[in-house]
């Protein structure tokens, strides 16, 4: 991921601490139910108090339209995962929802890419953040990823007014043709209802 991409996604990295965020938040006056209600912390399991959910990853930070940030996403590093062993977590992580999140309406790279999807008149959807930060990186602009779930009903709302046709390009794997089905079986119950082109 070059410098570039780095900053126009405003890529960061969260510490392998317990209370990194927490503490800062608290610093600037936001208390721990602050960081709860954001979906940047969870309650500890025993006694008072919060403990950061994005600890030791990148972290990709997903903004709407306005380019207001309203939650995050977090990759693990794989040196860090593997200290933790089996309670390193998935891969990736989304922020939880709330008041301001819905991952049912909500695309990552959105932002960026609406420009370029309405000039090309296409939206490419993709797996997942760094396969839009790469794909942007290489020159492939109209991209975007959803957020570990299907594209839905909203997801389509949105697209229809920038696109006319979606294009999907998830992994080639197992995992990803699973995937692919399960949305082309989405959208073919959709496209009657908004007029998509699926390539």
């Amino acid at each position: 991921i070059s410098d570039e991409s780095r900053k126009l996604y405003r890529i960061g990295f969260a510490p392998d601490s317990w209370s990194f965020a927490v503490d800062l938040l608290k610093k600037h006056r936001l208390s721990g139910e602050v960081a709860l209600a954001a979906g940047l912390a969870s309650a500890k399991r025993s006694g008072d108090g919060h403990v950061d959910m994005f600890r030791g990853r990148l972290i990709f930070p997903i903004r709407d339209l306005q380019l207001r940030p309203i939650a995050l996403g977090g990759r693990q590093i794989p040196a860090i995962a593997e200290r933790h062993g089996e309670h390193a977590g998935g891969k990736y992580i989304n922020g939880r929802e709330t008041l301001l999140f819905r991952k049912s309406r909500q695309l990552y790279g959105l932002e960026t890419a609406r420009e370029a999807i309405r000039k090309s008149g296409q939206a490419l959807v993709m797996e997942g953040y760094t396969d839009v930060v790469l794909s942007r990186q290489a020159g492939i602009e109209p991209v975007f990823a959803v957020l570990g779930t299907a594209l839905g009903e909203s997801h389509v709302q949105i697209l229809k007014r920038l696109a006319g046709r979606v294009v999907l390009v998830l992994d080639g794997d197992e995992a990803g043709q699973k995937r692919a089905d399960e949305v082309l079986e989405l959208f073919v119950e959709l496209v009657h209802c908004f007029g998509l082109f699926l390539g």
